[in-house]
C-alpha cells in the first residue's frame, strides 16, 4: 500500500463514504420502524437510558484510530438524525394519527395544500 497515490487513497475513501451513506439509510429505516412501534404504543421517541447505552457501547467496542470523544460525537448525530427523522413521519407518543404516517410530514403538507 506505500505505492499508493493520493488519487488511490481518495478512490478508497470515495467507495467507503458510498457504503457508510447506505448503511446509515438502513439505520435510519430501522429507527423509523422503532419509532412506529413506539407511536402505536403511546411510547416516548427519545429514551436517554437506551442512547447511553448506545454510545457507550460504540465507544467499547471502537478500535480506533477515532478517539471516544470523536466516536460520542458521530453516534451522538446518528441519534439526533434518527430522532428527527422519526418525528418528520410523525412518530412518537405526541405523533399524528397512523392514517397519516406513510409520508413525511412535509411531502404531507404540500399534498394537504394542493
Amino acid at each position: 500500500m506505500r505505492g499508493m497515490k493520493i488519487g488511490d487513497w481518495r478512490t478508497k475513501i470515495d467507495a467507503i463514504d458510498t457504503t457508510l451513506l447506505h448503511l446509515l439509510n438502513v439505520r435510519a429505516a430501522f429507527a423509523l420502524e422503532v419509532g412506529r412501534l413506539k407511536g402505536e404504543a403511546g411510547l416516548r421517541l427519545r429514551v436517554p437510558a437506551r442512547e447511553r447505552e448506545i454510545l457507550s457501547r460504540m465507544k467499547k467496542v471502537n478500535p480506533g484510530p477515532l478517539d471516544s470523544e470523536a466516536v460520542e460525537k458521530i453516534y451522538q448525530l446518528i441519534l439526533d438524525e434518527s430522532i428527527r427523522v422519526q418525528e418528520s413521519y410523525g412518530y412518537g407518543a405526541a405523533g399524528l394519527s397512523i392514517r397519516n404516517r406513510t409520508q413525511p410530514r412535509a411531502k404531507r403538507r404540500k399534498r394537504d395544500a394542493a
